[in-house]
């Protein structure tokens, strides 16, 4: 789940699982031949992960985009469990196992960091620090939702951010925000507490001692590039669908989604979002963020479509996300 990769086939694994155990000896030692089992795979759908490729992927996963919140909600409720001292075979001395499926997930920088939360290092460093707001480095989880105001407000004051976090400090995943290193909230915090929760998944969900990710397995999943084709095939978008120019003085021209994902602009045929717009505006143009496909509605822009899409691959058909309202 965490490095993207596929679970197709998952079914026939399990068949063979159960296969591999009815081999002589090996349901004697049950746990230690699937181990050895699983260890062993290097397919792409069944291949397991190891600790390097899981630190490489969350450094930059945007998982609270990438991952059902119901999937996300319990990495973290994981986290908390072990902080607290849960651990195979073992309880926890000094607190109950965090309630499942309960608590809101909350962004420590938010969303909506531009007003309080400036960024010095111009655009550069504004592109690295929307990479960085969804990564796990960033997320926790709260017994109650802070209210909007507190959600996007600065980090220090007795109404900031920190303040409300220490609040929240039932939960330990809450309690080193009132540490000293934690006088301000940056990107480097949020990279080092990534790192910090990496090594804290590695104990929880452990590999085999020297295990390693198969050479050719390991990569980037969760980048997947998506197309107009995409959309298409999994109905996110439908043949003959019009496409509007977000600005006005281009209003006079649209582009009509055909079959095989191409775009139709007065006759003309063009293989991308990107090029379409380019041939209308005359100059290089992002057209997932050109396009509309509601020309009433600036925000139908086709990176909403290619975003929706991504979320839906991300849930793998469950529907165990349902009833978050209370998330952000």
């Amino acid at each position: 789940m965490l490095v993207r990769a596929t679970t197709k086939s998952y079914n026939q694994l399990v068949a063979e699982v159960i296969r591999h155990l009815q081999e002589d000896g090996k349901r004697i030692a049950a746990g230690d031949s699937i181990e050895a089992f699983l260890a062993s795979q290097t397919s792409d759908s069944r291949y397991w992960p190891d600790d390097q490729e899981i630190r490489d992927t969350l450094k930059h996963l945007p998982a609270y985009r990438r991952l059902q919140r119901g999937r996300l909600r319990m990495v973290l409720e994981g986290i908390e469990d072990h902080l607290r001292g849960w651990k195979p075979g073992k309880e926890g001395k000094y607190a109950e196992q965090v309630t499942k499926a309960k608590f809101a997930i909350e962004h420590v920088m938010p969303r909506k960091w531009q007003t309080h939360w400036p960024q010095a290092d111009g655009t550069k460093g504004e592109v690295e620090r929307e990479a960085l707001i969804h990564t796990i480095g960033n997320l926790t989880l709260l017994t109650s939702s802070l209210n909007s105001k507190v959600s996007n407000g600065a980090w220090s004051g007795d109404s900031g951010k920190r303040k409300a976090l220490e609040a929240h400090d039932a939960l330990f995943l809450n309690r080193r925000f009132s540490e000293d290193i934690y006088q301000n909230w940056t990107d480097a915090n949020i990279r080092h507490r990534t790192d910090e929760l990496s090594k804290t998944i590695f104990e929880i969900w452990p590999v085999p001692a020297g295990h390693r990710s198969p050479q050719g397995a390991q990569q980037n999943h969760f980048s997947h590039r998506v197309d107009l084709l995409d959309l298409i095939s999994a109905g996110w978008l439908q043949p003959g669908t019009v496409l509007y120019p977000r600005q006005t003085k281009f209003a006079g021209t649209t582009a009509t989604l055909l079959s095989d994902g191409g775009l139709d602009v007065a006759g003309k045929i063009y293989s991308s979002p990107s090029d379409a717009a380019g041939a209308i505006v005359g100059s290089v143009r992002n057209g997932w963020w050109f396009f509309l496909v509601d020309p009433d509605n600036k925000k139908s822009d086709l990176r909403k479509v290619r975003t929706a899409y991504l979320e839906s691959i991300s849930a793998d058909g469950d529907e165990d996300d349902l009833g978050d309202e209370d998330d952000e």
